[in-house]
This record gives C-alpha cells, sequence and structure tokens, in this order.
C-alpha cells in the first residue's frame, strides 16, 4: 500500500508540473504578437520556463520508473494531467466546459482511482 501511495504522489507531481507547463504555454500563445517568432522572441523567458519544466519532468520521469510500476505511473500521471489542464482552462483561462467534457473527466478520474487502487 506505502508503495502505491509513493507512486501516486510522484504521479501528482509530474501530472501538476506537467499542466502547470502547458498553462505556461497556453498564456504565451494567447499573447498579442505579430507572428510566431516574434511571440518566442517576445515571452522567450515564459517559454524557456515552460520547456525547463518538460526537461526536468523527463528526467523526473526516468528517476521515479526505477522504483514504479510503469502500467500505474503512466496512466495515472497523464489522466491526472488531463484534468489539471481542464481546470487550468476553464479556472485561469475561462475556456467554456461543456456537459461532454465533465462527462469524459468523470471517466478518466473513475479510470485513475481503478488505476491507482493497486489491485
Amino acid at each position: 500500500m506505502i508503495k502505491y501511495a509513493a507512486v501516486l504522489m510522484h504521479a501528482l507531481v509530474l501530472a501538476t508540473l506537467l499542466a502547470s507547463s502547458h498553462g505556461i504555454l497556453k498564456w504565451v500563445s494567447s499573447q498579442p504578437h505579430d507572428n510566431y517568432i516574434g511571440m518566442l522572441l517576445g515571452h522567450w523567458k515564459a517559454v524557456f520556463a515552460a520547456l525547463s519544466v518538460y526537461g526536468f519532468i523527463f528526467f523526473y520521469y526516468i528517476l521515479v520508473l526505477r522504483s514504479s510500476p510503469v502500467s500505474i505511473l503512466y496512466p495515472v500521471y497523464t489522466g491526472l494531467s488531463v484534468l489539471f489542464v481542464l481546470l487550468i482552462g476553464r479556472l485561469v483561462f475561462s475556456e467554456p466546459l461543456t456537459s461532454v467534457q465533465v462527462f469524459g473527466a468523470a471517466l478518466v478520474l473513475a479510470g485513475i482511482i481503478l488505476m491507482g487502487s493497486g489491485k
């Protein structure tokens, strides 16, 4: 049980970092710009921060995989990421949330609970 709690904790950290980096990139893309290069150059610090988080996630994930079953860690991590990005879109960027998305999020959450139960 303790091992699965550690896997869930790592999945939560990974998902939070991934959703945060997506939020940063969404913010960058919503800033006024003339073209793609102008957007990247004008907000290079935020882009660099998001890419740095991606890099950290990559190395952290490799480290965590040494002691975690990928068959549990990956589905829980990606499912939580989907839910967190959905929340960031709604709460931070005021994106609409449809009943179909809520139903899909409920299914993802059910899958996370099943996958994370360790049974």
